[in-house]
């Protein structure tokens, strides 16, 4: 995979987003991490759902396949910064 959109949940205002922000691979996103990701693309995707699919991509599953542990690991993480 080399490029955002070949991820799960990622699609091409998401990798737009991403690539604004100097994540332009896959590999860059993984090295960012989910939550770091998201913070650099804010306020445009501010929403709890492009964090876990940030994240699912991460992951190579869908967002609907996230664990609930995970799913509570980065919503908190998200509200305390």
């Amino acid at each position: 995979m080399s490029d955002l959109t070949d991820l799960p949940n990622i699609g091409p205002a998401l990798a737009r987003a991403l690539k604004n922000v100097g994540i332009d691979t896959p590999t860059k996103l993984i090295e960012a991490g989910s939550l770091e990701a998201w913070w650099r693309i804010h306020p445009t995707f501010d929403c709890l759902h492009s964090l876990l699919a940030l994240e699912a991509a991460i992951q190579n599953i869908p967002k609907t396949h996230l664990d609930q542990q995970t799913r509570q690991r980065l919503k908190n993480k998200a509200r305390h910064g």
